[in-house]
């Protein structure tokens, strides 16, 4: 036999004179300006890089340099450009949307984010879609001006889109969730409305079962010719697996455990080739989070076949503590602080997971102490106010339950706050109420309440998105 050759990936060769939507997908781009054939076939922002000057224009001289501070002004209320019904307010909603909604929930601001080049496009052919970011859109900005009246206006508005998507849905799905028509669109709209649950703070399993449901789907889409190589699909994963890690932290709470999947049909299991591509949502972690969905399959109080469990237990360990990235400054035009804040959001996310997976074993669980600390120094690492904060609540969430320091209690009580004050989003004033209750009986002295026991008692399940 002749000497076997190592396997080599295929990689499409990246354009290094092409626009930045096709580099950050890592397409060839034929270069066509201003418009590429990439980015008009998928109705996308084709975006190039703009040119440099070397010698500075004199009209400029007079500027004051780019991080000069100028006089503190108070922020407008969102609502001083709003026009109540038509498409006036159909184009702030949007704007809105584009503007501050997608930045208030993304790690980073990327040219492939799925908030934009995919479901923006999708919204202008899709109904279903267009109300999903309507009932988005309208119940954050609810939350963020002051006056009474018109903060009811958006939320009745959100609650309007949000029966209409429920009605596109209907239309389009059969009894057993399964689609029967416009597949990509329904599966869109019910990630969509994930994220609107957790704005809204639900404590019930609704957005379980949509998650469920949407498992469902893709286990399908994936078993057909054909799809496994869509961009689409690939984003739609990727939303999909960030809500499925939360949903594998609840699922002690709830039992709602979905069956041990296949590599055959199971979404989750088909790990992305680990890439630059830097997700709104995880950032670098796309494939740790990946790993970490699996934990629900193997923390079983009492599982058929031991053995079995506890080897994937290890794999999954392995996998957590292997796992290594990219360095995001090869990423084109990434601010080096930016960068910084994605290390340390990867690395949260790490010890997240282990303590994730060690809390379900009895052997390992002397180990969930010193991850919790290292979690909370990663998390210190980000400043406040950082595009990362808007997914810290998983790694603050598991690492805070096990803190038992009154002043790291103290800093976790406070980074809470802020984040919460930031993006409007109720299910974290939900996670800070769960985490009082742990650390109330840590600062009497009592013996550590479980956040699983208490989100029993109360009949909760928060989702951490």
């Amino acid at each position: 036999m002749g000497e076997q050759r190592p396997r080599q990936r295929k990689f499409a060769p990246r354009s290094r004179q092409g626009c930045l939507t096709c580099r950050a997908r890592r397409k060839r781009c034929d270069g066509q300006r201003p418009l590429c054939a990439n980015c008009d076939r998928l109705n996308v922002k084709c975006q190039w890089q703009s040119q440099r000057s070397v010698v500075p224009d004199a009209s400029d001289s007079a500027a004051p340099p780019s991080n000069a501070l100028g006089p503190l002004r108070a922020s407008p209320d969102p609502w001083e450009l709003f026009t109540v019904g038509g498409v006036a307010e159909t184009e702030h909603l949007l704007s809105y949307y584009v503007k501050a909604y997608v930045p208030s929930v993304s790690v980073a601001t990327t040219a492939s984010s799925f908030y934009t080049s995919l479901y923006i496009p999708m919204a202008a052919q899709s109904k279903g879609v267009f109300d999903a970011i309507m009932a988005l859109s309208s119940a954050q900005l609810a939350r963020r001006t002051a006056n009474t009246d018109r903060a009811q206006h958006l939320f009745a508005l959100s609650s309007k889109h949000q029966a209409k998507c429920h009605s596109f849905i209907g239309d389009r799905i059969s009894t057993t969730s399964q689609p029967l028509n416009d597949a990509y669109q329904v599966i869109s709209v019910i990630l969509l409305l994930i994220g609107l649950e957790a704005l809204n703070g639900a404590k019930d399993i609704k957005w379980i079962s949509q998650t469920e449901c949407v498992r469902r789907m893709l286990n399908t889409l994936y078993r057909e010719q054909g799809h496994t190589e869509s961009w689409e699909l690939e984003c739609i994963r990727r939303h999909f697996t960030y809500h499925d890690v939360m949903l594998a932290v609840m699922a002690g709470v709830t039992g709602h455990r979905a069956k041990t999947p296949s590599q055959r049909d199971a979404p989750q299991l088909r790990n992305p080739v680990p890439s630059l591509t830097i997700d709104p949502l995880m950032g670098l972690s796309s494939y740790l989070c990946s790993w970490i969905t699996h934990i629900q399959y193997v923390t079983s109080p009492n599982p058929a076949f031991p053995h079995i469990s506890e080897a994937a237990f290890h794999a999954i360990e392995r996998e957590i503590k292997d796992w290594t990235y990219e360095s995001p400054m090869s990423y084109p035009d990434m601010d080096i602080a930016v960068a910084l804040d994605l290390v340390a959001l990867a690395e949260s996310f790490r010890m997240a997971g282990l303590i994730h997976l060690y809390r379900k074993s009895e052997s390992h669980k002397a180990l969930v102490p010193r991850c919790a600390s290292r979690a909370m120094e990663f998390v210190a690492r980000i400043p406040p106010g950082s595009p990362a904060d808007s997914s810290l609540l998983y790694p603050i969430f598991l690492a805070g339950a096990e803190l038992n320091s009154k002043a790291e209690i103290s800093r976790c009580s406070e980074r809470l706050t802020a984040i919460q004050a930031r993006n409007r989003y109720e299910n974290v004033g939900n996670v800070h109420k769960i985490l009082q209750e742990v650390w109330k009986s840590v600062l009497n002295g009592e013996p550590k309440r479980d956040w699983e026991d208490i989100l029993r008692e109360r009949g909760w399940s928060i989702s951490l998105s």
